[in-house]
């Protein structure tokens, strides 16, 4: 009874272990992710969003691709919790509007671009006042960085004439003179950047002497410079060094993202970015540097250390399966190796307590036996010898302990002859014993 009772107690408590491990382990990633990709072909936002896609789907992930108008629309699509993974761009989040939103890393840098007409006598942008300026749409990024822009300048958006437009109609604009100034924000250097930059009568703001002060002024800013010849080396565009304003664009998840889909997408993240840009050098991006929300911890681990053993040497899924069972293992592992190293002895202990226990009945048998000569007392204690040997007779054991019972019994007989009336009482041994 003792041993099915370890047993058991054994056995509950392993498999409470395994409950334990379960209830600790994440579950498993979910195999749908959503992802923001702008619906303009030429967007670095556009195209970083496809590579990571199609890396995500080549992984085994369904991927659901929600398009959007930017940076703003990514932002609210996150916080109504319609995508799961979204490029946001500098200074348009912010920690205490935007809780539950971590960022995954920076990406890249999205210059500004500050064109203006060169027969309009604008040297800054405080000369903007009253001028027509492309802005960008309500709601884009570019409008709300370009708004910051002027408001450290003391330009509100009543002092200036808004163009709503960006991109090839911002490029029409400045070409045909109805705009006098435009202000984009693109990680490209083609594009509406490629044209503006050979457009007759279009110059590029350069930020050089107010780089700092800009950058006191919107901490989100950082200072790149675009090298002569930077955009096109036949043409020697720009024709010397321009200094730009640049925020960085995120990307960005909510806080409750499954960590291993977290080392997944910045493993894709470092294939995407890692190389050479023109305005960033080999291994730059992605970093943890200039975030306006939060670092996810696990993504922050993830810069840290790396990818895990399993996963840099497994198929993603494979070690996602390999993770959680080690997880639900561990506990289990804890308790049952100590049981199997000492279950044995302990179970051996158990079967010799069976017999040893018998032991000390005879001890009284024999010590009363001695102590008497009275002829019915002595008849009692052969009776009372009699029920022990039953009882060691009914021992079942197995047969590696058997040899137990034997011993027992061949003692039960010494003291059962010592009994007998006419026996010689003098002969003694002790009992065939050793301590449990």
């Amino acid at each position: 009874m003792i041993v099915r009772q370890w047993v058991l107690s054994a056995i509950v408590l392993v498999l409470g272990c395994a409950v334990l491990g379960y209830s600790l382990a994440a579950p498993p990633p979910p195999k749908e992710i959503r992802i923001a990709v702008g619906t303009a072909a030429d967007s670095a936002y556009t195209q970083a969003a496809a590579a990571y896609a199609a890396r995500l789907e080549a992984t085994g992930f369904h991927v659901r691709r929600v398009p959007t108008e930017g940076s703003v629309e990514n932002l609210a699509l996150l916080r109504e919790r319609r995508v799961d993974v979204a490029m946001v761009q500098g200074g348009i989040a912010d920690r205490q509007r935007d809780g539950g939103l971590e960022s995954l890393g920076a990406v890249f840098y999205e210059p500004v671009w500050a064109f203006r007409r060169s027969d309009r006598g604008l040297e800054r942008l405080a000369d903007l006042r009253g001028r027509r300026v492309a802005i960008g749409p309500e709601g884009s990024g570019t409008r709300v960085l370009a708004l910051a822009l002027l408001a450290a300048n003391d330009l509100g958006p009543g002092d200036i004439e808004v163009l709503p437009v960006t991109g090839t109609e911002a490029v029409e604009a400045l070409a045909d003179g109805s705009a006098d100034a435009a202000i984009l924000v693109s990680a490209r250097l083609g594009g509406a950047v490629g044209r503006l930059m050979t457009t007759p009568l279009v110059e590029l703001r350069d930020f050089a002497s107010v780089a700092d002060a800009y950058e006191a002024h919107l901490p989100f800013l950082d200072t790149v410079r675009l090298p002569e010849g930077g955009i096109s080396l036949a043409q020697n565009r720009p024709p010397h060094a321009v200094t730009l304003l640049a925020p960085v664009a995120s990307v960005v998840v909510h806080e409750d993202v499954h960590p291993q889909v977290v080392s997944l997408l910045v493993s894709i993240m470092q294939e995407v970015h890692r190389p050479r840009t023109v305005f960033s050098a080999e291994g730059m991006f992605p970093n943890t540097l200039a975030q306006d929300l939060p670092m996810n911890a696990d993504a922050a681990r993830y810069y840290a250390g790396g990818r895990s053993v399993l996963q840099a040497w497994l198929p993603f899924w494979v070690a996602v399966t390999v993770e959680r069972l080690l997880v639900i293992l561990l506990p289990v592992l804890g308790i049952a190796l100590p049981l199997i190293r000492f279950g044995p002895t302990l179970y051996a202990s158990q079967m010799e307590k069976r017999v040893w226990r018998h032991y000390e009945t005879l001890r009284r048998i024999e010590a009363q036996a001695e102590a008497t000569e009275d002829a019915v007392a002595r008849a009692a204690l052969r009776e009372r010898l009699e029920v022990l040997e039953g009882q060691v007779a009914r021992l079942s054991l197995p047969v590696t302990y058997r040899r137990h019972v034997f011993a027992l019994r061949r003692d039960i007989g010494y003291v059962r002859d010592q009994l007998t009336p006419g026996r010689d009482r003098g002969a003694r041994r002790p009992f065939v014993r050793t301590e449990a």
